[in-house]
């Protein structure tokens, strides 16, 4: 018999028939010592369970075993989905006779053959399964109970080998139960060294040794990073770099026929969306600025190819100019997208997974109908979700009637078998939604196996590969709340990800609708103007502030609106006005905020003349007949923008507060009770041009030390300031908002649905792929259904809110701080009535002494928020107001010191105009100042630790988002919005966040 030598141990060679995949494996130290590990079990006929990260090349150490002793192999990839029949076998419908016959399952066959059987990501599978087969893993045999009953004995060279992820630092992994892992000979699989991953990238690609050295470092520098929570912090999603990631850039950086640094990015920069995170692998990847890569494509025909910048497409040539026309009129390039859409190309040019991510307004699907459309193939598109069966998407026994024959029973294909027996584009859509009992299933598919494994009922005993012009994408939308469901790091390794960010230029959105409709470029401005005016107000909820979700306005919206105008166009203006009506104003619930919506509409059409629109009708012909190469040719040079940042504005004016309290300031140097003489009075108003006029409070300029020693000379003795208000009259105004609110928010605290499946002898629901199976009475008769809906209701345990209010006289003067009053007390009942710990203090200098700092708890988070503690509270927030502002960063590592040890997830939020100890001169100032500056670095190291700091900034001259990564807006638009709108981003970061009973 022939023998191989495999890491110094001789090997017979089997040269049995049989699927063997190909592996390009290196035989570096790590390789030969974790080969050796496996040989020696292996050899003495041992079950073997290989734990490792994703990318060590668990599988690819058994298939270069086998290929080397060619010895066939047969994977099957686990999931919480998984049957017994799927391995063991099942009974199939026989296309000829129409009788059941069986069929063998990959174990069965596996244990028939002796070949090599990997139970990939085993794990995963529910321990009821596992157990139905232990005698193959305590006694090489298996007794077909849903067969004949028979015995398998396994045939010599049969082995098991099993693989799974470790369960720490894998979503949605588990350790396999003691009384199964104990059958299997466990071996750890080291991950390669720097120096060997070098030696692996060199033997495989012809690329210099600075070129690889660079490569491996920044590869490492990621994946450390990530571990070191430096990258990926406030990203609920989870991401992980090995060997897969680089050699995916190595082999980008042999074909590249531009700048490297361009392949680089794509598989490093693209999966992220944090500016923070872009800016640290900018530096990481030396990119200083986004200038450096930024190529602008061109497109066109070059021999039967499409070139899209570094990208070049071979595609079929038939119908060449009409499909690649098609294909823009579709999915319109614009120039937002063009760099977007060249890394997409080149991830398609090298056969890459593509996985594309967006928010929920953002179609990313459009870019896999581009690409299928631009290579001439159908793209087979499956949506997929919580609670669908692996049958659903790979096929089943199913009841077709055909022409002139009764009902009959047999296989027939689900979309996937389908799209991979025809080499279709595949786009997985909802991949977030599905679980992993149906992403799990794609791993032999999406890694480079490139296969696909069917149940036996469907009578293929063959893998099924996926052909080389084919192509995955798979669409997710960013994860919101820490305990929805996601793929895992491991499965996202399988892919290359790119973020798709919305459309927010005119000009892109300009581009977008000239390319939809053969419209006046006039005309197409003023409506990407609306589109973006109208998303701008309702992400400043100046629009649906009273409503506890924000409307939500994106490209499918603006789509929905040139469309309708496309097909109404001889009705002018009027069909203009309809279509925004339809697609964007019929939405918002509240008729003022339609109005408000609908005048500026008609603000930004004024002057339209109905006759360009109704031109639309007359170029219609014209479009048609026009050539691909009219629309999708780039110069760029026309296409040059200088950068455009605006001017700082005044977010907002300010209008009175709700009527039915009155706020007393006192006189105390000026001639009146409100306004910038309220403090210091006429004749220093200003500091004489050195400080800010107005606002509220004075300035405080060059001359600070000057003109404060003379305001403290001719200052009256400190009056407090009160809103003047009783409990009583606050409840009779506001308790009928603070109900509401409280209904709106508390939908949004129902707790989750989990869905879990089991299956039983006996029951209600039957299963039909096992009852088919069943039929001919030979099953084990576990076919009945039973899902059970799961509700955690303690799973918002370990929260705890804490809220610090600014109470210094400035903030009293902007009127906000009667929307404080209703917001807090309103959230005080929330947040007590679903048992969330929190707590409210306000931080101030009282004595205006610029000595001390006052921070005063008008209830604490471990207090029980009874009725005489919101008295206390409404106490507490209604009086002294009197004080001098802080600047926060000087307060909140005392909050921050104020969470309990329990609590898991802690919420800080700030409610200030967060413009520090005095207000600058202007905004600019007060963005670039040193509290500013001071405080973001504050909230960045506590954001570290675990810490979600929210800054709920108030007046028209906040400035929250310079310093905090989560942010909102209080002014005279929302300012009476408040308690909504800061209950729905509690909830909301609850959501995303917080996961109950995880330490």
């Amino acid at each position: 018999m022939d023998q191989v030598t495999i890491a110094g141990l001789t090997i017979p060679v089997t040269g049995q028939a049989g699927w063997i995949p190909e592996t390009r494996l290196k035989l570096t130290p790590t390789t030969e010592r974790n080969l050796e590990r496996i040989l020696y079990p292996l050899l003495q006929f041992r079950n073997v369970l290989l734990v490792g990260d994703a990318g060590s090349g668990k599988n690819a150490l058994i298939y270069y075993i086998n290929q080397e002793r060619r010895h066939p192999v047969y994977r099957y990839s686990f999931n919480e989905d998984t049957l017994p029949e799927d391995l063991i076998g099942a009974y199939r419908i026989d296309p000829v006779s129409h009788q059941f016959v069986w069929q063998d399952g990959l174990l069965a066959r596996a244990l028939r053959s002796g070949s090599t059987f990997v139970a990939d990501e085993m794990n995963l599978a529910p321990p009821e399964v596992l157990k139905r087969f232990s005698s193959v893993f305590t006694d090489g045999c298996l007794e077909l109970l849903e067969g004949d009953g028979s015995i398998i004995e396994a045939r010599e060279g049969f082995s098991f080998v099993a693989t799974q992820n470790p369960a720490t630092g894998f979503e949605g992994r588990k350790s396999l139960p003691r009384e199964i892992q104990k059958h299997f000979a466990a071996v750890y699989v080291d991950s390669y060294p720097p120096e060997e991953l070098a030696t692996i990238i060199r033997e495989l690609y012809p690329l210099e040794d600075e070129e690889i050295a660079e490569l491996v470092r920044i590869n490492q520098a990621m994946e450390e990073a990530l571990f070191a929570r430096k990258l990926g912090v406030n990203d609920l999603e989870r991401f992980h770099f090995n060997l897969r990631n680089l050699k995916r850039v190595a082999a980008r950086v042999v074909s590249a026929r531009q700048d490297p640094l361009s392949e680089v990015s794509d598989i490093y920069l693209s999966p992220f969306r944090s500016p923070a995170d872009r800016t640290f692998i900018q530096e990481l990847i030396g990119q200083k600025t986004p200038e450096k890569i930024l190529i602008r494509p061109a497109v066109h025909e070059e021999a039967g190819r499409i070139v899209i910048g570094r990208a070049h497409l071979t595609v079929k040539k038939e119908n060449l100019q009409t499909r690649v026309h098609q294909a823009v009129r579709s999915h319109p390039a614009v120039m937002a997208r063009l760099e977007l859409l060249e890394s997409l190309a080149r991830s398609v040019e090298m056969g890459e997974n593509v996985l594309l991510e967006s928010d929920a307004d953002v179609e990313p699907e459009e870019f896999a109908s581009f690409f299928a459309a631009l290579a001439g193939k159908n793209l087979t598109t499956i949506s997929l979700s919580r609670g669908m069966h692996t049958a659903d998407i790979l096929g089943g026994l199913k009841p077709v009637t055909r022409e002139g024959e009764s009902g009959q029973v047999t296989w027939v294909d689900g979309p996937l078998t389908r799209a991979v027996k025809m080499g279709d584009y595949i786009l997985l859509r909802g991949l977030e939604a599905a679980g992993p009992e149906l992403v799990e299933k794609l791993n032999m598919l999406t890694d480079d196996a490139r296969a696909l494994v069917l149940p036996p009922e469907s009578g293929e005993q063959e893998v099924l590969l996926l052909s080389d012009d084919a192509r995955i994408f798979a669409v997710k939308h960013f994860r919101l709340t820490k305990s929805s469901p996601s793929v895992s790091r491991a499965f996202r390794n399988r892919f290359s990800a790119f973020v798709v960010h919305p459309l927010v230029s005119v000009e892109s959105l300009t581009d977008f609708a000239c390319a939809l409709l053969p419209v006046d470029r006039d005309v197409a401005q003023r409506m990407a103007r609306f589109h973006l005016a109208l998303r701008e107000k309702a992400h400043r909820r100046e629009i649906g502030g009273f409503s506890v979700e924000a409307y939500s306005f994106g490209l499918t919206n603006f789509r929905r609106w040139a469309e309708h105008l496309l097909a109404y166009a001889e009705q002018g203006l009027l069909a203009l006005e309809r279509g925004a009506g339809i697609a964007y104003i019929h939405e918002i619930a509240d008729a003022r905020e339609r109005d408000q919506a609908m005048r500026l509409l008609k603000e930004l059409l004024a002057g339209v003349d109905p006759a360009k629109i109704q031109e639309i009708e007359a170029k219609k012909k014209v479009l048609k007949q026009s050539t691909y190469k009219d629309r999708i040719d780039w110069n760029p040079e026309e296409h040059y923008r200088e950068a455009h940042t605006g001017k700082a504005r005044r977010k907002l004016t300010g209008d009175a507060i709700k009527k039915g309290i009155e706020i007393d300031t006192p006189e105390t140097g000026g001639s009146t009770k409100e306004g910038p003489d309220a403090w210091y009075g006429s004749d220093t108003r200003g500091n004489k041009g050195q400080g800010e006029p107005g606002q509220g409070g004075g300035g405080w300029g060059y001359r600070t030390e000057e003109i404060y020693q003379e305001f403290l000379r001719k200052r009256r003795p400190l009056w407090p300031y009160s809103m003047g208000v009783s409990l009583q009259e606050f409840k009779a105004l506001f308790d009928a908002g603070i109900e509401q609110a409280i209904l709106d928010i508390d939908r949004l605290f129902d707790p989750e649905i989990q869905i879990r499946r089991r299956y039983l002898d006996q029951g209600s629901r039957l299963d039909v792929r096992r009852y088919l199976a069943y039929l001919n009475g030979k099953s084990d008769g576990r076919i009945f259904d039973r899902t059970t809906l799961s509700v955690e209701e303690d799973r918002l345990k370990g929260i705890q809110v804490l809220f610090a209010v600014n109470k210094g006289r400035r903030i009293f003067n902007f009127d906000y701080s009667v929307a404080v009053l209703v917001a807090l007390m309103s959230l005080s009942r929330i947040l007590s009535n679903h048992r969330i710990e929190f707590g409210v203090s306000g931080y101030s200098d009282l004595a205006n002494s610029k000595k001390h700092i006052d921070l005063v708890w008008y209830k604490k988070p471990d207090a029980f928020f009874t009725q005489e503690m919101e008295k206390e509270l409404w106490e507490g927030l209604c009086e002294g107001w009197h004080g001098d502002t802080v600047a926060e960063y000087q307060v909140i590592g005392e909050l921050a010191q104020a969470f309990s040890k329990e609590a898991r997830t802690r919420i800080l939020i700030f409610v200030s105009d967060f413009r520090g100890a005095r207000g600058r001169v202007s905004m600019a100032r007060d963005i670039t100042a040193a509290d500013t500056r001071y405080l973001k670095e504050a909230v960045d190291a506590y954001s570290h630790q675990g810490i979600i700091c929210v800054g709920a900034g108030i007046g028209p001259r906040a400035i929250p988002d310079a310093a905090f990564h989560e942010s909102l807006f209080i002014g005279s638009e929302n300012y009476a919005s408040l308690p909504s709108l800061l209950a729905g981003r509690i909830t909301e970061l609850i959501h995303r966040y917080h996961v109950a009973g995880v330490a």
